[in-house]
């Protein structure tokens, strides 16, 4: 025997919301279906589940219900208790419901999909069902909007090394925690690898799960600066950084390098800074040993890791070659030694950095284009919203708008995120002379950290003019 189905929806959102309660819902469909004379019903309750996804349990049930023969009609509160988009409902209304020939019934907007005039208002109140809902994203992203304006944290899950304090709503620091946070981001800008990071402070703490991919996500929050992200830009927040701006540059230059190729500090001195000359492809480490009159010789050498492979797993062709070692670690120390004992020479290096060309987009472009698009979006969200335009007509303009404003956002970020200040040539100096006379007394750790601390790339070309990409945003 076939039943009706009484199909029951409440969103997290909308638990609070007087009418929208499961219990509610379910008193005044049953009561309904009592009136109707449906006297075999049954329920399908979609417990704090969003009607954007249509991935729910009981409403997959129930259309596996339908498919099946057992159900004869489908009744609901509202129409939005299907989905709040209009595609999904008029995919349900048309593909599942009709094709079984079930009817549809929504109690609150007295329509049923028996009769022809039913059918033709589920369009209309889909459209404004999607409407309520895409306005109601739109206020929940103002009102976040607003509030990190003010500098306050906008909410989600409190960032490790802070608590919330409920009181004067603002994040405040958990030593302990915050030494930590200290340590990870001085780790990853002396060299050492996300993965060895991570397991190093997941050691340290019980508070958190820690994995690299955690640590990967730390590195990039400015809230360790005392900031805020607010759609692109980058504004003061309440709270105390744990941080500085100075070490915060620091991970932000090696960041950068690892994004050019560069590897996490290794077992060599310039392990993660070279670079090939010929095919810009990451160099390796060579082990050689040769046998002259009994007597065993053994070499250590760099080569590009596209020439030093096996013929069947190259891709690419590099012909490099191969360079001494001890020649190559050598040429760089000397490089670091004269700069020191010159620093005239620091100079004319910061002054060919200057004249290098700047993005080809820049920071004010793309957010002279973000603006432009938001206008463009409050304008047919106002239109919409007086009756000037239907939802409908411009729901793709509204689409694409939305999609160009999340690619302008993340170009803005990724360009804020990349874009390092460069230091005073009086700074720039110090550091230099100091690494420079302090060299020898270094231990070998000391000596990775400074090389890169101060080298972006060292370059290695076919014909032994080696060349070393200098960085001075320390």
């Amino acid at each position: 025997m076939k039943h009706a189905a009484i199909y029951i929806r409440v969103s997290t959102d909308e638990q609070a919301e007087q009418g929208y309660s499961i219990d509610a819902q379910k008193e005044k469909l049953t009561a309904y279906c009592v009136s109707q004379g449906l006297d075999h019903f049954k329920l399908y309750i979609d417990d704090g589940y969003t009607g954007t996804n249509m991935e729910r349990p009981a409403f997959r049930r129930m259309v596996r219900h339908i498919q099946e023969g057992k159900i004869s009609a489908v009744i609901v509160r509202k129409l939005d208790r299907l989905s709040r988009k209009q595609k999904d409902v008029m995919t349900i209304i048309e593909d599942i419901f009709e094709k079984n020939n079930v009817s549809f019934t929504s109690t609150t907007e007295l329509f049923d999909t028996s009769t022809p005039f039913g059918k033709a208002m589920i369009g209309v109140l889909a459209v404004f069902a999607q409407l309520d809902r895409d306005m109601i994203v739109e206020r929940t992203t103002m009102g976040r909007r607003q509030r990190v304006n003010t500098g306050r944290w906008y909410g989600g899950r409190v960032p490790f090394g802070y608590k919330w304090n409920k009181e004067l709503q603002e994040l405040e620091i958990v030593p302990e925690e915050a030494r930590i946070v200290k340590r990870i981001f001085q780790m990853y800008s002396e060299g050492h690898s996300r993965l060895e990071i991570a397991e190093w402070a997941a050691s340290r703490t019980n508070e958190r799960m820690i994995d690299h991919s955690v640590i990967r996500d730390m590195l990039e929050r400015v809230v360790y600066i005392g900031k805020l992200r607010n759609a692109g830009q980058i504004v003061d927040g309440l709270q105390e950084p744990i941080i500085s701006q100075k070490l915060w540059d620091a991970v932000r230059a090696e960041a950068v390098k690892r994004k050019d190729g560069a590897l996490p500090k290794g077992d060599f001195l310039l392990t993660g800074v070279m670079k090939c000359g010929v095919c810009e492809g990451n160099i390796v480490h060579v082990k050689r040993c040769t046998k002259v009159k009994d007597k065993e010789y053994n070499y250590e050498l760099y080569a590009c890791k596209k020439q030093h492979v096996r013929i069947k797993d190259r891709v690419g062709k590099c012909n490099l070659g191969y360079f001494r070692r001890e020649n190559i670690e050598q040429f760089v120390v000397d490089q670091i030694k004269f700069l020191a004992t010159y620093p005239e020479k620091i100079t004319e290096l910061m002054n060919e950095e200057k004249e290098m060309p700047d993005d080809e987009i820049s920071y004010e472009q793309l957010q002279a284009e973000l603006k432009k698009v938001n206008t463009n979006l409050e304008n047919l969200y106002d239109a919409i919203e007086s009756g000037d335009l239907k939802a409908s007509s411009v729901s793709d303009r509204i689409r694409k708008l939305e999609e160009k404003r999340e690619l302008l956002e993340n170009d803005i970020d990724e360009l804020t995120d990349n874009k390092l200040p460069t230091a005073d040539e009086k700074t720039v100096r110090a550091v230099i002379s100091d690494i420079g006379s302090a060299w020898n007394y270094f231990t070998e750790e000391e000596q990775k950290t400074a090389i890169r601390k101060l080298i972006k790339h060292v370059v290695l070309e076919k014909d032994g003019r080696h060349h070393i990409e200098w960085i001075f945003s320390f």
